[in-house]
This record gives structure tokens, sequence and C-alpha cells, in this order.
């Protein structure tokens, strides 16, 4: 008897998930008809995203800078001997960053 309400409610479960899906698809597409009726709107939001998306590389390119310049910094007060050492520890550091302010930005 529990296996079979087991099984029930995870049938239960998904049609529920298969009917967001289908009200998202529907929404959706809704949305899309409205965007493509008017081409202001669809002119506007078009310019909008091209706006988001350069900013967000505007963005990671700042921290960028930042980061090259803070690492400048501490390279430029460090004891001779140890320069070396910080700098490929730093290169290892930085490709790590940047894989992960590559992945936040995408």
């Amino acid at each position: 008897m529990k296996e079979q309400l087991k099984d029930l409610m995870q049938t239960e479960d998904l049609v529920i998930e298969a009917v967001r899906e289908l009200v998202k698809d529907e929404l959706k597409a809704h949305i899309k008809n409205r965007i493509d009726e008017d081409p202001e709107l669809k002119a506007e939001l078009k310019e909008s995203l091209t706006y988001y998306f350069t900013s967000k590389a505007r963005s990671v390119y700042a921290e960028l800078k930042a980061t090259r310049a803070a690492a400048r910094l501490g390279l430029s007060i460090l004891p001779d001997d140890l320069h070396d050492e910080v700098s490929e520890a730093l290169v290892t550091l930085f490709e790590k960053e940047i894989g992960s302010v590559l992945e936040r930005a995408l």
C-alpha cells in the first residue's frame, strides 16, 4: 500500500510539474506575441538588453582593472626575494578568479 501511495504521489508531482511547464510556455508565447505586435516595444526591449549586457561587460572589465591595480601595488611593496614566488601565486589565483568572474557575468 505504501509503495502504491508513493508511486501515486510521484505521478502527481510529475503531472503538476508538467502543468507548470505548460503554463510557463503559454505565458512565454503570450508575451512574445505582445512584443511582436508592438515594434516600438520590441525595439525598446532590444535596446535595454543591449545596455544591460554592455553594463555587465563594463562591470567585469572594471573588476579586472581594479584587481590588476591591487596586484601591482601589492607586488611593488614586497621585498625582492618574495617577488617571484608571490607573482606565481597571484597568476594561479587570477586564473581561478577570472574564471569565477566570467561565470558570474555569463
